[in-house]
C-alpha cells in the first residue's frame, strides 16, 4: 500500500470514542450526575504535580467562607469544596464518549483529597453527563451543586453561553467544542465566565500541522477535500478548517462531504466520489470509529490519497485497533508531552500513573482534562490564601495568566489571550503504535502556525 499521512489539526475534540487509548474498557458510564467524595487514592507524595509544587496539600491559612452568597461561593464550606465535571459519555449513539473527561476527574479528586486537598479542602466531585443531547440539564445540575465545572468537555457547549453564566458557574474546561464557547482570541475571560488552560478561538487556528504537511506533499495540497458529520458543531469545525486552508500558499478544497454523524451503512461511495474528484489531501471532521471505516473502504478500492488530515483526538490507540494497517504513516498532532516519552517527562508519567491506577482511560483529551484541573487547583488554592474563595476571584487569576504548561505536560500557553498556542508536534503511526515524526525533539513553535479567521 501506499503511505498514508494524517495530520491532526484541532484542539478540540470533536467526538471520541468508547475505547480506552491504553486498553482499559471504559465504556460505562453512569446517570446524568454522580457525586463522589473520595481520598481513596495511589500515593500523592507532597501534592506536587510535574514542576507545579504543593497543587494540593494540608490547610497553608486563609480558608474559611467568604460572604457573597451563592453566586460567588456556592460549594465552598469549613472543610470541602463542591465541583463538577461535564461530558457525553452516556450518548447511546457512541456509549463511553470522551469517558476520559470523567476518568480525569475521578484520578485527579483522589489523588488531590489524598494530598490534604486543595489548601486542606477536600474535594467533592460531580459527574454530569451531558449524553451528547442533554448538555442544558447537565448544565442545570451544575447550577444546583458546584462551584465551578472543571477539565470538561461536551459536543454541544454552544449552550453554555445562554445557561451557566446565568446562574454564576464559572468553567475551567478541557476544550472548548464551539466558536460560541471558545469566543474569540482577546475577549473578557471574566465576563465569559470561561478560562481555558489550553485555550482555542472562534477567530484563531493553529495551521502548523497543515504547513508541515504540505512541505511533505507540495502536489496535493491543490486537490483538498474534507468530510464531515452532519452535525451543527461539527460543520463549524469544517467551515473553520475551510477559512483557515484558504490562507494557505497552494491549498484548495475541491471537495466537501457530508456523512452521518453516527456512521455510514457502507463508506465506499464516499470514498469513491473523493478518487473521482481527484482528492489527494483529506481533512475528516469526527472521531476515529468512522475514519476508520472510511480507510477501509479506501483500501478496498485502492484508492490512496497522498495525505489525509485529522483531529487531535486521533493520538488515541483505539483508531490504530479499529484501522489496522490502513492507519501506517498516520501523523497526528498533539501539543502535549508524547505518551511514549513519559519516561522523560515527570508530569505526563504522574498523569499515566494516577489515571492507570484508577483504572481509567487514559486519551490526549484526558491529558487536557488534567492540565485544566491543575490550572482550577492552583487559582482556587491562590484564592483561599486570600481568604477569596469566591468564583470571580479564580476567574481573575486563571484570566491573568500568561503563561501555562500543566506541569510540563504541554507545551507553553497564554490562557490570559484565549489564543491557540503555535506550538504543536506531529506523532505518526508505526507498527500499531506512536513515535515522534517532528520535530525531533520539543515543539515547533513558529508564529505563522497560528492564523485568523472569519466564518461569520
Amino acid at each position: 500500500m501506499g503511505r498514508r499521512v494524517l495530520v491532526a489539526v484541532a484542539v478540540v475534540a470533536l467526538v471520541a470514542t468508547a475505547c480506552s487509548s491504553r486498553g482499559e474498557d471504559a465504556s460505562g458510564a453512569g446517570g446524568s450526575s454522580e457525586a463522589t467524595t473520595t481520598s481513596a487514592a495511589p500515593a500523592a507524595g507532597d501534592g506536587d504535580f510535574g514542576d507545579l509544587t504543593a497543587v494540593c496539600g494540608p490547610d497553608e491559612g486563609g480558608g474559611g467562607v467568604p460572604p457573597g452568597g451563592a453566586d460567588e461561593t456556592q460549594g465552598v464550606a469549613e472543610g470541602t469544596l463542591t465541583v463538577g465535571t461535564i461530558a457525553d459519555p452516556g450518548f447511546t449513539g457512541r456509549p463511553g464518549l470522551n469517558q476520559e473527561i470523567f476518568d480525569t476527574a475521578t484520578a485527579f479528586v483522589e489523588w488531590c483529597n489524598a494530598a490534604g486537598g486543595i489548601n486542606g479542602r477536600q474535594l467533592e466531585l460531580n459527574l454530569h453527563d451531558a449524553k451528547l443531547t442533554e448538555y442544558a440539564t447537565a448544565i442545570a445540575e451544575a447550577c444546583a451543586q458546584d462551584f465551578a465545572v472543571v477539565g470538561d468537555g461536551a459536543v454541544q457547549d454552544n449552550l453554555w453561553a445562554s445557561s451557566g453564566p446565568q446562574c454564576g458557574l464559572i468553567d475551567l474546561p478541557a476544550f472548548s467544542v464551539t466558536t460560541t464557547k471558545g469566543g474569540d482570541a482577546g475577549r473578557d475571560l471574566v465576563e465569559a465566565r470561561a478560562v481555558q488552560a489550553v485555550p482555542s478561538s472562534a477567530d484563531r487556528f493553529q495551521v502548523g500541522p497543515f504547513l508541515r504537511a504540505a512541505e511533505e506533499f507540495p502536489d496535493a495540497v491543490a486537490h483538498t477535500g474534507i468530510l464531515f458529520a452532519d452535525l451543527d458543531t461539527l460543520v463549524e469545525q469544517k467551515d473553520k478548517t475551510v477559512a483557515a486552508l484558504e490562507q494557505l500558499d497552494g491549498f484548495e478544497v475541491v471537495n466537501t462531504t457530508s456523512y452521518n454523524v453516527l456512521g455510514e451503512a457502507n463508506w465506499a461511495p464516499l470514498a469513491q466520489a473523493l478518487e473521482d474528484d481527484g482528492v489527494r489531501f483529506v481533512h475528516f471532521v469526527g472521531e476515529p470509529q468512522n475514519l476508520s471505516a472510511l480507510l477501509q473502504a479506501m483500501d478496498e478500492i485502492d484508492y490512496q490519497p497522498d495525505a489525509i488530515v485529522q483531529a487531535t483526538n486521533f493520538y488515541d490507540q483505539s483508531f490504530v485497533d479499529s484501522a489496522g494497517a490502513t492507519a501506517d504513516g498516520v501523523l497526528i498532532q498533539s501539543s502535549f508531552v508524547p505518551f511514549e516519552e513519559a519516561a522523560d517527562s515527570p508530569a505526563m508519567q504522574q498523569y499515566l500513573d494516577l489515571v492507570e491506577a484508577s483504572d481509567g482511560k487514559v486519551a490526549q483529551l484526558g491529558a487536557q482534562a488534567m492540565s485544566a484541573w491543575l490550572f482550577f487547583a492552583t487559582a482556587a488554592k491562590a484564592c483561599d490564601l486570600e481568604g477569596d474563595l469566591t468564583r470571580t476571584c479564580v476567574l481573575e487569576h486563571a484570566a491573568e495568566t500568561t503563561e501555562w504548561t500543566g506541569g510540563g505536560l504541554h507545551g507553553p500557553t497564554d490562557p490570559s489571550s484565549n489564543s491557540p498556542t503555535p506550538c504543536f508536534l506531529l506523532m505518526e503511526v508505526r507498527d500499531g503504535g506512536f513515535a515522534r515524526h517532528h520535530p525531533d525533539e520539543g515543539y515547533d513553535c513558529d508564529e505563522g502556525n497560528v492564523v485568523e479567521i472569519d466564518i461569520g
